[in-house]
């Protein structure tokens, strides 16, 4: 592990603090993926407050139980004291604790979780126990369905008792210039096309060189990130097998649900079910164009590092297990260029939905396509009737001017506005071989690796 860093959880940080500010009891959860730092967020939120923290392992219920116990003596600084229960242990607590604000924070609670009745065990502990007391309750979990529909689904016996909750999600590309500071854009992309910009993975890149080093970390058997994916599907999923196809059909670009049941030998009637499940967890996506919607929708895969995984480790790993990286490196190498041209795409679209540089200020934005043609970008304002169209290109010294008359034929059928509308056009490249500021007497933007960087800036 090359470096650790705690970047961009100010907003976590502020809404935490409002909460343990506020008078009363506070119960708060915070889910997400593993790896994307919730622990970290909670010991940084603990720093300076009196806490008790436990973190739970996938373990027997008892061990957990006599691991609270052991934090709780500690705190008081009491000999070491087996409670009998959790309901046991937090009436200790309140009944021992009278300074400001206690903060008690149960870290992986989802491996608590396992055992059912703790579910109902801390209702009671909610309504009966801490209800109108000075404590702050944190439960962190790293299971998303288990955290989302235990915890704060409509059927839990929780349900209605939290008075907070965050979702942590992977760092967000505009920071990894933070954690990377010496690093250049372009490698930066690189490193987020196949981290996503969870923290965990990028504590395996030093910013420098960065192909070697996927394929260091991504095509070894004795890598973390090489068996990550089917450690993340296992805890999730029963038939791990399935999914990883289904996955595995989509990274190709199969993305139609008739397209990923041939490919998986599959009946199409029941392929949503499966992609549904996945979607829940964040794994998967049902995209539309803009102004479509039903039937016209495709799945993608929702992070760059599932997305990585299943479109170059997947269908090599027994090769990879057991030592033979040469055809999944191959494959890698060859088609990689590929790959990004995609997460380019991406890139782009989602800085777009951020606000970044547009030339227009949109109320709509998205992608669009229609039969067999296709625009990566189109950006429109309802009201004053503007419309940008733009293209994005994983290439050096791309041609603006032949790119955007490329672009003005397809335009011609987004059917919005026509006659109506002011367009304009934005071509996002890694460096132009030509720029052009205008075509057929309208306006053009042309955007490489440097100027996102100052825009990031």
């Amino acid at each position: 592990m090359l470096r650790k860093e705690f970047i961009n959880r100010g907003e976590e940080l502020k809404f935490l603090l409002s909460r343990y500010r506020a008078k009363g009891m506070e119960f708060i959860v915070i889910s997400g993926r593993r790896r994307t730092g919730k622990s970290r967020l909670i010991e940084e939120f603990l720093k300076d407050k009196n806490a008790i923290y436990l973190l739970c392992e996938d373990k027997k219920f008892e061990h957990n139980l006599e691991k609270f116990s052991s934090s709780i003596s500690s705190f008081f600084a009491i000999p070491k004291t087996n409670f009998s229960s959790f309901r046991d242990c937090f009436d200790f607590i309140i009944k021992n604790y009278k300074e400001e604000k206690l903060v008690i924070a149960i870290d992986e609670f989802s491996y608590l979780a396992k055992k059912s009745e703790i579910i109902a065990e801390m209702q009671g502990i909610a309504d009966e126990i801490l209800k109108d007391k000075n404590v702050m309750l944190l439960l962190s979990g790293s299971s998303v369905s288990l955290m989302q529909k235990e915890l704060l689904g409509y059927k839990s016996p929780l349900y209605g008792r939290t008075t907070g909750s965050i979702i942590l999600k992977p760092l967000k590309f505009r920071f990894l210039s933070e954690w990377f500071p010496k690093t250049e854009t372009e490698e930066l992309i690189k490193i987020y096309s196949c981290t996503n910009g969870i923290p965990k993975y990028l504590e395996f890149f030093s910013g420098m060189g960065t192909e070697k080093e996927i394929e260091a970390n991504l095509f070894n058997p004795n890598s973390f990130l090489f068996r990550e994916m089917r450690e993340l599907l296992a805890e999730e999923l029963r038939n791990v097998g399935l999914y990883q196809q289904l996955l595995e059909a989509i990274a190709s670009g199969k993305n139609k649900v008739v397209e990923i049941a041939n490919a998986c030998y599959m009946n199409a009637k029941d392929i949503p079910a499966y992609l549904n499940i996945l979607s829940e967890l964040g794994f998967v996506s049902k995209v539309y164009p803009l102004f479509g919607t039903g039937k016209k929708g495709t799945y993608i895969i929702s992070d760059n590092y599932t997305k990585f995984w299943f479109r170059f480790v997947s269908r090599y790993f027994a090769e990879i297990d057991s030592g033979n990286d040469v055809n999944a490196v191959s494959a890698f190498r060859r088609d990689y260029n590929t790959y990004m041209g995609s997460i380019f795409e991406d890139l782009m679209l989602n800085l777009a939905l951020e606000g970044y540089n547009m030339p227009i200020k949109p109320t709509k934005i998205g992608r669009w396509w229609h039969k067999d043609k296709e625009i990566d970008i189109v950006a429109l304002n309802d009201t004053t009737k503007e419309i940008l169209f733009a293209e994005c290109k994983w290439q050096e010294k791309v041609n603006a001017e032949k790119i955007v008359k490329e672009l003005a034929e397809k335009s011609k059928f987004v059917d919005w506005n026509l006659g109506k509308r002011k367009e304009s056009y934005a071509v996002f490249a890694k460096s132009f071989s030509k720029r052009i500021e205008e075509f057929e007497g309208k306006k053009v933007w042309c955007f490489d690796i440097k100027d996102l960087e100052r825009v990031l800036k």
